[in-house]
């Protein structure tokens, strides 16, 4: 099974799922075929690809609660790209500030020059953006997604639950084999906070039409 991933938390299961199958062909990159390809769901849109399924739910989230001003780090990422499209969506007035990394970000909410930052789901607490936009009845189809080619579902909803499995049951040992396998470096402990945090599912979107626009 050829799988193309983004280097983030999408694609931590199906890394995990190789410390058990060996047939498992992932490329870090984000262009070419294959028969599955991972990223985000608004990266998937933003390249004309389908959300085959949705991977990882509430994968980002507001702390502590959303204010007026906000703070987020990587400008034009999926978590900037998504808190945008909801402040465009209800009209909210807010004051957004970019950070060049979390702690940061972090060191800017002590010192209050912002009120609530969008971070990865590493602690329990805050509210995650799709239940921002819940609130609203807007849907949006989970922070991360695959898109399937070739007829590969079955074998892909398999090796992902696996990776799943592995990172619940084995979490410390997942996380270290995830790190030693990806291009780019994260702490264990993010892997195993976010993992954690998030909901990892993996089911067929409802419509998203709305969303993609």
């Amino acid at each position: 099974m050829k799988v193309i991933a983004a280097p983030g938390p999408v694609c931590y299961p199906i890394v995990a799922a190789k410390m058990e199958r060996d047939d498992i062909d992932i490329d870090f990159q984000k262009e070419g075929k294959a028969d599955i390809i991972l990223d985000s769901t608004v990266s998937l849109i933003k390249r004309n690809l389908p959300i085959s399924y949705v991977t990882i739910k509430h994968l980002s989230v507001v702390i502590p609660k959303l204010g007026y001003k906000i703070g987020l780090t990587r400008k034009g990422g999926a978590a900037d790209i998504l808190f945008r499209a909801f402040v465009s969506e209800t009209g909210k007035t807010v004051e957004i500030k970019y950070y060049e990394g979390i702690n940061d970000l972090m060191e800017a909410m002590k010192k209050g020059e912002i009120d609530s930052a969008v971070v990865p789901a590493m602690s329990e607490g805050g509210e995650s953006l799709e239940k921002y936009f819940e609130k609203y009845n807007i849907y949006i189809p989970g922070s991360c997604g695959a898109a399937i080619f070739n007829g590969k579902d079955k074998e892909f909803i398999d090796a992902y639950n696996l990776g799943i499995k592995i990172l619940k049951e084995k979490p410390e040992e997942a996380a270290k084999f995830i790190v030693d396998n990806l291009p780019i470096k994260f702490p264990p402990e993010f892997i195993i906070n976010t993992m954690k945090n998030s909901e990892l599912n993996v089911h067929r979107p409802d419509d998203y039409s709305k969303f993609s626009e």
